[in-house]
């Protein structure tokens, strides 16, 4: 039962409650986080851009590829998967990249058919049969956002992405 105070102290002191007046520099290691970040530059954001779709790109190339050459649906599913994460991740860095004001509409449009699509994708990833796991790429793909992606690619003076 000793410990208690003893600890409570030790926490109070730890967390600034100790009474004395707190502190409002940030020691050497730690810096304060600026509230927003700058936007990027047009040249800055077509790298970005790029980078950020490269590997959802690759992964839908990889289930175009296997639905081409007849691979078992259960392949095609752990493919649609990949597709399915990388989708959700290129989205939450679409939404988190500070874009230049002109490529925001763009990416904005982007990004809300892409939220249709990420839906499919998911169902597919966990689809029980091959019948299922197709309607759900063929919905995905009905949103593809090519339409979208296009527009930003222009915007960003980037040529329009070519599917294999």
């Amino acid at each position: 039962m000793r410990r208690w105070p003893a600890a409570l102290a030790l926490v109070l002191l730890l967390t600034g409650c100790g009474g004395s007046a707190p502190s409002t520099e940030f020691p050497a290691w730690q810096e304060a986080s600026p509230t927003a970040s700058a936007a990027l530059t047009m040249k800055e954001a077509k790298g970005r851009y790029l980078s950020i779709v490269a590997p959802y790109n690759t992964a839908l190339e990889e289930l175009q590829e296997a639905l081409r050459a007849g691979k078992p649906w259960r392949t095609v599913r752990d493919l649609a998967r990949t597709v399915a994460t990388t989708n959700a991740a290129h989205a939450e860095q679409l939404r988190t990249t500070a874009w230049p004001a002109q490529v925001r509409a763009p990416i904005a449009a982007l990004l809300k058919e892409n939220d249709v699509a990420l839906r499919h994708w998911q169902l597919a990833a966990e689809a029980t049969g091959a019948q299922a796991l197709m309607r759900e790429i063929r919905a995905a793909a009905a949103h593809d956002g090519g339409t979208q992606a296009n527009r930003v690619r222009t915007t960003l003076g980037l040529p329009v992405y070519k599917q294999p």
